[in-house]
């Protein structure tokens, strides 16, 4: 029951944050719209519809997400990522749309169908529809990019760096969760290889289980999970683990195991504006380290 609730609150508060991103979006476009054009008169209706389509977006792309569409693209560039998905997402929001209008004249105006799809084709012609679906690609393409950074750097760094100094040591508990394997190749060049493209797979599906990647190495990654009064991740942590063993044999990689311990992590940034990073430092995480370098006895070892 508590991971319904969980889910529910999670879905909820996810659907709150992009209708309010794409809330911001639409009545700043209707807003620039009646400032800059004379024959158009700003009204609060204008500013309603905005916000009920965004509404419609919000839910639309977290539907999206949910299915795991970005699970369709290969190993890539950041841009062809953020541009791919936000082509997909544009044309999916555009059908979304054609039906609300569709619906919205035949119910409001008491249309038959065929006249609400004839004025809905009509509108197509008009430099307000071009504009609207370039409009919406570019918000789409700025959505997917925060999303996508967001995702990389995990937790609040990307709030931290943006709207903090952070240079202050913080002290936060964490699990910590060192993932190891081998290879099934001994040449190094195809060890490479075959790390960005398991590490690639193992990006898309840890963001599932509400964890982020610290830290990388050539056969093996740190995975945080940061822990609250309230939530304890240790399960998120073993239903990760128990996901990426699936893998083992795949990818070129084979023996997957690690090691589990919840502890304090002291992290602060270093570096400037130009080039930062957080750095974390605790004896924990060269616990896990250590015992997930360890090829023999259990494939996940608790501390």
């Amino acid at each position: 029951m508590s991971n319904i609730k969980e889910v529910v609150v999670h879905e909820v508060k996810k659907t709150l944050l992009v209708t309010l991103y794409f809330a911001a979006g639409f009545n700043l476009l209707v807003l620039l719209v009646g400032l800059m054009v004379d024959t158009v008169e700003l009204k609060m209706g204008y500013f309603g519809a905005a916000t009920f389509s965004a509404a419609l977006t919000g839910k639309v792309v977290v539907l999206l997400e949910t299915v795991g569409i970005d699970l369709k693209l290969k190993r890539t560039k950041l841009i062809n990522v953020v541009v791919l998905k936000a082509i997909l997402f544009t044309i999916v929001i555009f059908l979304a749309i054609v039906i609300e209008d569709i619906l919205k004249g035949m119910i409001a105006d008491d249309l038959t169908f065929r006249e609400a799809l004839h004025h809905v084709i009509a509108s197509f012609n008009s430099h307000f529809f071009l504009a609207r679906c370039i409009y919406m690609f570019m918000l789409f393409a700025l959505y997917h990019f925060i999303f996508e950074v967001d995702k990389f750097l995990g937790t609040t760094e990307l709030f931290d760096m943006v709207f903090s100094r952070f240079f202050n040591q913080k002290d936060r508990e964490y699990i910590i969760l060192s993932l190891r394997w081998n290879f099934e190749a001994d040449v190094l060049n195809q060890q490479i290889k075959t790390t960005q493209d398991f590490t690639h797979k193992i990006n898309q599906v840890l963001p599932k289980f509400k964890g982020t990647i610290s830290s990388y190495e050539l056969d093996g990654i740190m995975c945080l999970w940061e822990n609250s009064d309230t939530k304890d991740f240790m399960n998120k942590a073993k239903e990760f683990f128990k996901e990426a063993q699936k893998l083992d044999g795949k990818y070129g990689v084979i023996n997957i195991r690690g090691a589990v311990k919840k502890g304090i992590i002291s992290e602060a940034e270093v570096g400037g504006f130009l080039k930062k990073e957080i750095l974390r430092v605790s004896p924990v995480l060269d616990e896990v380290k250590a015992i997930s370098r360890t090829e023999s006895g259990l494939p996940l070892k608790e501390l």
